[in-house]
């Protein structure tokens, strides 16, 4: 879900740059947003990619991910573009989704640890 959010608002980032109807043409904030949608999709990639992964590194993605959609649903706001909100906010499910799963797979292994000895 994270991966699709991000490729979205690359998309609707470079269309908004381009497109003079959006009245962003060129703007700043939409270049921002597309490198940041970018930042977002090779953090998330990194995530389904690399499952032998260390704490730190697991932690750092998470948190950046995290701050991504936050930081970007805000510039969206500011940039009255609906379509970037949406898609953050499907990022934030993913996003939910992940650290939930994680934490079960981890309350799993740590269960059948201890179940062996």
């Amino acid at each position: 879900m994270i991966i699709l959010a991000s490729l979205i608002v690359m998309a609707i980032s470079v269309y908004d740059y381009y497109s003079p109807e959006t009245g962003l043409i060129g703007t700043g904030g939409v270049e921002t947003t597309a490198v940041a949608g970018l930042l977002m999709l090779l953090a998330s990639l990194t995530l389904a990619l690399k499952p032998n992964r260390g704490r730190f590194l697991q932690g750092f993605l998470i948190v950046s991910i995290l701050l991504d959609i936050l930081l970007s649903s805000v510039a969206g706001y500011f940039l009255e573009s609906p379509v970037i909100m949406a898609a953050e906010a499907v990022a934030l499910i993913g996003w939910l989704v992940n650290v939930i799963g994680d934490a079960a797979d981890r309350s799993i292994e740590t269960d059948e640890v201890e179940d062996e000895d």
